[in-house]
């Protein structure tokens, strides 16, 4: 684990003062910069050290959790919920914002009071998911889910002998980990369902369906790879069978009870408008509230049905139809459909190179592509990614796709979420992979901070990918083509409507079926594609606000940026300054940002590790 750094920000002048007496005061300042620079060592020390104790504890509590952050030792592990122990992590997280509310911010650096504020709000997430909106209370479904998201986490990380310096040691230790879990399965689901005192309806009918999909996955390609790798160890392949069918039928019955029961469940997916303007103060450290959101998004929305308008205009005029004929060609279908995916990284990362975008650092690792599994295809239709887990060494990411069934289908309707061409596989991998995601994720995981490190703010990932999408239709990556530029404009228009949505849905002011049919009709979504999505939104509040509010306040730091180097600042340099920082609120990221400008950039990286 790499020691975190220090950052003095107190400088001193002397040049007005005579000779003599700039000695003394020199010796003065030099004293008390030694007490300043202790304090400020002791309070970052703290802080580290409070950050390292959530850590351990998520290790010893949460194996799950501990999977997904590439913790060592908790894949084999799996904790029964109940009720002691949910309080006993409801008093630590309160006995650790009480250590936080004790440090004086006002004599803090920078950097420390920043630090203050990333943890309270990281336990402000965790204390009101289990306070407020109470989703373990409410998700039936939950354990099942998370137990399947362990395994797939697994599966997805499983050692390959040369690779990454694994060896068959490892292999077999990663699939005595699966079994493990298998076997404790069923214990684990009864015992959270147990906590699901106030079932919701949404909760329910949503979590019959991903569940529906999880057998796919659990008795299709995580049984077919340990029917391979454990051929030659046939007492672990009997363990692996009998906890695979015993946690399937666990399963099974949790699916059925939820057919059977959810529609009679009450619909308590809405927390409320105070709970939604406190989260987007205290967690989310937002500069702003729903009201601003909404003003935000419609005039996202607007100019994305106004971009549509011009371009069905020029695509008039050229007599240039959308779809694959505008959009570099259609995409192969069948296996060659991955290659074609790497192809297309490829370029846009030697694009971002050429084009001087952003710093690519050499030891950047590589991503895989994969299928979405069936489970999450019901809330994630789309594309989407996994970054490298951060405290794994390993530096692979794994991005998801859903083949069309059709590509041809899909380009004749010109479907939002299948893609289906050149140009729109360069769009969706520009914002999941390079600059987007993998490259900004990739470089806040090496930070030597480790409260920057453990931080993941979906603001600046989503507000940064958002951004890079029509940054490349500027910069030319598509050329005359015109299919990238209306797939960018559309999106424009979902981002914009789920920020509308999103409020509306957690206040209660609109129900499920009322932000289907807004959404249906700005998206250009399906109905089926719309109705998914509304449904991840009413369950996830908060969320699919950060591509607007994110983008927003990226683009104002970089007119900020803009206004104080003049001619001395450049697209590269300040893309580089934007990701030294980790993946952290602009309410931290901007302040620090300007205040480094007297620091060239490449400094600025190195000490971010990047």
């Amino acid at each position: 684990m790499r020691a975190p750094t220090l950052r003095a920000t107190r400088k001193a002048t002397m040049t007005e003062f005579p000779r003599a007496l700039r000695s003394s005061l020199l010796a003065l300042a030099l004293t008390a910069f030694g007490v300043a620079a202790a304090a400020e060592t002791a309070t970052h020390e703290r802080l580290t050290r409070i950050a390292h104790a959530f850590i351990d504890a998520i290790a010893a509590d949460d194996p799950i959790a501990a999977t997904s952050l590439g913790l060592p030792g908790a894949d084999g592990r799996l904790v029964l919920a109940s009720e002691p122990a949910r309080a006993a992590r409801i008093a630590r997280l309160r006995a650790w914002k009480a250590e936080l509310d004790a440090i004086d911010a006002a004599a803090a650096t920078l950097v420390d009071a920043n630090d203050v504020k990333l943890l309270r709000a990281e336990f402000d997430v965790e204390l009101n998911e289990l306070v407020v909106r109470q989703s373990d209370r409410k998700n039936y479904a939950g354990p099942c889910l998370r137990l399947a998201g362990a395994l797939y986490t697994q599966f997805l990380h499983l050692p390959i002998v040369g690779r990454e310096g694994a060896r068959r040691g490892d292999v077999d230790r990663a699939w005595d980990d699966i079994v493990a879990r298998l076997e404790q399965g069923p214990a684990f689901i009864v015992a959270g369902q147990r906590l699901a005192t106030q079932p919701g309806r949404l909760y329910g009918t949503v979590g019959s369906r991903r569940i529906a999909g999880i057998p796919d996955f659990i008795g299709g390609a995580l049984s077919d790879a340990a029917t391979v790798q454990l051929a030659g160890r046939p007492d672990v392949l009997a363990r692996f069978v009998a906890g695979r069918d015993s946690t399937l039928q666990t399963m099974a019955e949790t699916r059925a009870f939820l057919d059977a029961n959810a529609a009679a469940w009450p619909d308590n997916h809405v927390v409320g408008k105070a709970a939604y303007e406190q989260m987007l103060r205290d967690e989310q450290l937002l500069p702003f509230d729903s009201a601003d959101i909404e003003r935000m998004a419609r005039d996202e929305l607007a100019h994305g049905w106004a971009e549509e308008a011009w371009l069905r205009s020029l695509s008039a005029h050229r007599k240039l139809p959308f779809g694959a004929a505008s959009g570099g060609g259609m995409a192969p279908s069948g296996p060659a459909l991955v290659g074609y995916y790497r192809d297309r990284i490829a370029e846009l990362q030697a694009f971002v190179r050429e084009h001087d975008v952003v710093t690519v650092p050499a030891w950047l690792g590589a991503m895989e592509i994969v299928e979405t599994p069936a489970f999450l295809q019901p809330v994630s239709p789309g594309a989407s990614m996994n970054p490298p887990r951060l405290f794994s060494p390993s530096t692979t990411g794994y991005y998801f796709i859903t083949p069309p069934t059709s590509l041809a289908e899909a380009a004749a309707r010109l479907d939002m979420n299948e893609d289906f061409d050149r140009d729109r596989i360069r769009s969706t991998a520009a914002h999941e992979a390079m600059p987007g995601h993998f490259l900004q994720l990739s470089i806040a995981r090496r930070h030597p901070n480790f409260v920057r490190r453990i931080k993941s703010d979906s603001a600046l990932e989503e507000g940064w990918a958002f951004y890079g999408e029509e940054m490349f239709v500027r910069l030319g990556l598509y050329g005359d083509g015109l299919d990238a530029r209306l797939f960018t404009a559309r999106w424009e228009r979902v981002r914009g409507a789920r920020a509308i949505v999103d409020p509306k849905l957690a206040s209660g002011e609109w129900t499920v079926a009322q932000a289907v049919d807004f959404f249906a009709a700005q998206s250009g979504f399906t109905r089926d594609a719309a109705e998914a999505a509304v449904d991840d939104i009413a369950l996830n509040p908060g969320s699919v606000i950060s591509y607007t509010v994110g983008r927003l306040q990226l683009q104002t730091l970089l007119a900020e940026y803009l206004l104080r180097t003049g001619d001395h600042g450049s697209l590269r340099d300040f893309h580089d300054r934007l990701l030294s920082y980790g993946s952290v609120p602009f309410v931290v990221l901007g302040p620090e940002l300007l205040a480094d400008l007297d620091k060239p950039a490449s400094a600025v990286r190195a000490a971010a590790n990047y």
